[in-house]
C-alpha cells in the first residue's frame, strides 16, 4: 500500500460512519513539565462535536462543544459557557478530531508511509498557526486504519504533544439532546472561590521584559491580584477568583478559541483570558504577538518569583 491509498481508505473509513466516541490519553510537555488529559470526543454528522478534557493532575474539566448554534467552551465546576462564532475544529491541526487528521494528511503532498506487520505509520506537517515550534506528526493505524495513537513534534524533533486512543466506538447512542450546551450544565458542581491563596507567576518572560510590582485588590466577596511586568514587551496578568452563578450562564464572546499546550482561553486583539482551578486570568500585553501571550500564559505556575 502506498500513502495515496492509505489515506484514501482512512477517508472511506470516516464517510461510512456518521458518528462516532473516541477516547483516549493525551500527554503535553510544556515548559518542561508533563501534562496528563483524558480526553473524550463525540462527532455527530451534521457538524456536532464535544471534546472534553480533563487535566489529571487537578480534575480540571473543560468542554469543546460544536452545534448549529455555534462553539461553546464550557466549564462545569464553573456553571458557565463562552459562546464563540469559530471555526473551530478546521482552524488548525486537532490530534483528537479524526477529521481534522484527514485534512493534515490531504493538505500536505508529501506524506510518508511506514508500514509493519501489524501498523500503518503516515508523516505529515500540521498546521497549528499559534505555535509555530511544532511542524510535523506521525499517525500510527492498524490494519483497519482505526488510527490508535498521534504524536506532534516541534523543530527539534521532540513529541510535544502524544494522543493514544484507548478506543474507538462508531455506533454510540446519543440522546436528542446530547450536543445542546444547556444539557452540560452541572448545577450540583459549584463551590465559589472568593479567597486567592496562592499567586500564579508566569516562568516564561519575553526577552528584555522583567517583573516590576505586584498587587492585591479585595472586595467584598473576591480578590484580584494585578502583576506588572515592564520592558520592551510589558503585559499585565490578573488573577481573579471566579464566581459560579446559581443558573447555566452562557456569554457571547467576539475572540478566538485557542487550545495552546495546558490553556483553553480566548484570544482577543492584544489580551487573553482563560480559566484554570476555579480562577479567572488575563494577559493584557499590546506590544505581545499571540504566540508569546500563549507562552506567558501556559508558563504560569505556583511558584515565587524572582523580583
Amino acid at each position: 500500500m502506498d500513502s495515496k491509498k492509505a489515506i484514501n481508505e482512512y477517508k472511506k473509513l470516516l464517510n461510512d460512519n456518521s458518528k462516532y466516541t473516541l477516547t483516549g490519553q493525551m500527554d503535553i510537555v510544556s515548559n518542561e513539565e508533563l501534562y496528563h488529559y483524558d480526553v473524550k470526543v463525540d462527532y455527530m454528522e451534521g457538524d456536532y462535536y464535544k471534546a472534553s478534557l480533563t487535566n489529571k493532575d487537578n480534575s480540571h474539566e473543560q468542554i469543546i462543544l460544536k452545534n448549529k448554534d455555534g462553539v461553546y467552551v464550557v466549564t462545569p465546576s464553573l456553571n458557565k459557557s463562552f459562546k464563540f462564532q469559530s471555526e473551530w475544529p478546521y482552524n488548525s491541526s486537532q490530534a483528537y478530531i479524526l477529521s481534522s487528521l484527514l485534512k493534515d494528511l490531504e493538505n500536505d503532498s508529501n506524506v510518508i508511509l511506514e508500514e509493519s506487520e501489524e501498523k500503518y505509520i503516515l508523516s505529515s506537517s500540521v498546521n497549528y498557526p499559534n505555535n509555530s515550534s511544532l511542524i510535523s506528526q506521525k499517525i500510527v493505524f492498524n490494519k483497519d486504519m482505526n488510527p490508535e495513537e498521534v504524536n506532534v513534534f516541534n523543530k527539534d524533533g521532540v513529541a510535544n504533544i502524544t494522543f493514544k486512543i484507548s478506543k474507538i466506538d462508531f455506533k454510540p447512542d446519543f440522546k436528542e439532546d446530547y450536543f445542546n450546551v444547556e444539557s452540560n450544565a452541572d448545577e450540583e458542581c459549584c463551590k465559589d472561590v472568593s479567597k486567592i491563596d496562592e499567586i500564579v507567576y508566569p516562568m516564561y518572560l519575553p526577552t528584555g521584559t522583567k517583573f516590576k510590582s505586584e498587587e492585591t485588590v479585595k472586595s467584598k466577596d473576591s480578590e484580584r491580584v494585578i502583576l506588572t511586568f515592564t520592558g520592551d514587551k510589558s503585559f499585565i496578568l490578573i488573577e481573579e477568583a471566579s464566581k459560579a452563578p446559581k443558573d447555566f450562564e452562557v456569554t457571547s464572546v467576539s475572540g478566538e478559541l485557542v487550545f495552546y499546550e495546558n490553556v483553553l482561553g480566548t484570544l482577543t486583539g492584544s489580551s487573553l483570558n482563560w480559566n484554570m482551578n476555579g480562577k479567572d486570568y488575563y494577559i493584557i500585553g499590546d506590544n505581545l504577538t499571540n504566540e508569546e501571550l500563549l507562552k506567558v500564559a501556559s508558563s504560569t505556575s505556583v511558584v515565587s518569583l524572582t523580583k
